[in-house]
């Protein structure tokens, strides 16, 4: 899987962003994200609270994995958390899925960021999301 996609210009400076899938952990509904790629958030995916909702992940909840997020003025944020399918190409990645009243446009974090090798091009304001050869995508628990 390779996915190249052109910096959002929604605002200025560009940023990095992917577009991508995602479904309820049964895999019964989905949302089209378009996600920004965020290298300082260490969790997985990040929603805004109406997406969640939208999706119904309220109803999949794991209180048990619920965090606290710090924002850069060091304020604790408690998220509450779900799971999730990811659907980034020809790829299906089950993950946690937090969300916050706080925010606006979902953040991709680094805990899925490593399932895959991404270059952010800055001149030319493009990302790039790949496999890695001969690795193995994980949907709903197994191997592919």
């Amino acid at each position: 899987m390779k996915l190249r996609q052109k910096y959002d210009k929604g605002e200025d400076p560009p940023y990095p962003a992917i577009d991508g899938e995602l479904y309820d952990p049964l895999m019964k509904r989905s949302m089209t994200i378009r996600a920004r790629v965020d290298s300082g958030f260490s969790g997985s995916l990040l929603l805004g609270i109406a997406d969640y909702v939208g999706l119904g992940l309220q109803h999949y909840e794991e209180p048990e994995n619920a965090i606290a997020g710090r924002l850069v003025t060091g304020i604790s944020v408690p998220l509450r958390a779900s799971r999730g399918v990811v659907r980034l190409g020809s790829e299906h990645l089950e993950c946690p899925v937090y969300a916050t009243p706080l925010l606006s446009k979902p953040l991709l974090g680094r805990q899925l960021l490593k399932a895959w090798v991404t270059t952010l091009d800055g001149p030319a304001q493009t990302t790039v999301i790949r496999s890695e050869e001969g690795s193995t995508t994980r949907t709903r628990g197994k191997k592919e």
